[in-house]
């Protein structure tokens, strides 16, 4: 444990039976919420774990494996094992693989940007600051440039939708925002750079967003956003249906 935390040392309960690798986790992370544990805290090795748990090493073993795959510790050889707070794209990692190759799934996750984003639009009407609104302006030409240009239009693209909800000033919303970003990382690429024409509609969409948010008008904004991830759906799906009429496997695919 590192030395500012020596004296919350944690301690450990015993844990039944019944799922005891998922009881030890549920523990950690019930410790992390608390507080009790933090980023670069060691943890005490499996031996000592094992022995606060009351549970076979094995059990401790296969616990931290799944901490690991959570993102929630790491291993440093010669070192322990230590506490870190994963970020978005570490969280969703897992799950970008079943958003690329499942059909299904990105549809769920534009159902669920059409519930999310809109809102997020009309919060960064409400909230925009001048320092908002002058990363938005930012954000906005260097997407224009990079469509102008052919420079890497899904990376500006992305991070323009980030700056609207920066534009909120809410860290919740900022926080799960990163996070669906992260899990539509690479889809861009099924609409095609058709799709980053400058007058093309899901282009120009993201300048009238841009100006329903400047001019602080939340209802505006939740239409302009409600649009454009319309015009995003339906190009995924001529997409799609492109491929399937052409008999190819669906490629990764949007993140408009």
């Amino acid at each position: 444990m590192s030395s500012n935390r020596a004296a919350m040392s944690p301690s450990f309960q015993q844990v039944s039976s019944a799922r005891i690798s998922r009881q030890v986790v549920q523990q950690f992370q019930q410790m992390m919420r608390d507080g009790v544990l933090s980023q670069g805290d060691r943890l005490p090795s499996e031996r000592e774990l094992a022995e606060q748990f009351s549970v076979s090493r094995n059990s401790v073993r296969e616990a931290l494996r799944e901490l690991d795959l959570l993102g929630l510790v790491e291993s440093r050889h010669g070192e322990g094992t230590f506490v870190r707070v994963p970020t978005p794209s570490q969280l969703m990692a897992p799950f970008r693989a079943v958003i690329e190759l499942s059909t299904p799934a990105v549809d769920s996750v534009m159902e669920f940007r059409m519930v999310l984003e809109p809102g997020v639009a009309a919060l960064a009407a409400t909230n925009l600051t001048e320092a908002g609104e002058a990363q938005l302006r930012e954000a906005l030409e260097a997407f224009e440039r990079a469509v102008t240009d052919g420079g890497p239009v899904e990376t500006v693209d992305a991070d323009f939708h980030l700056a609207v909800a920066r534009a909120t000033g809410n860290p919740a919303v900022i926080s799960v925002h990163s996070g669906v970003y992260e899990l539509l990382h690479g889809l861009r690429s099924r609409l095609g750079r058709s799709s980053y024409h400058p007058h093309d509609r899901l282009v120009s969409g993201h300048r009238a967003l841009f100006d329903a948010i400047v001019a602080r008008d939340p209802e505006r904004a939740t239409r302009v956003m409600r649009d454009h991830l319309g015009d995003v759906a339906a190009d995924l799906a001529l997409a799609r249906d492109s491929e399937e009429a052409e008999g190819t496997p669906s490629a990764p695919g949007a993140a408009d």
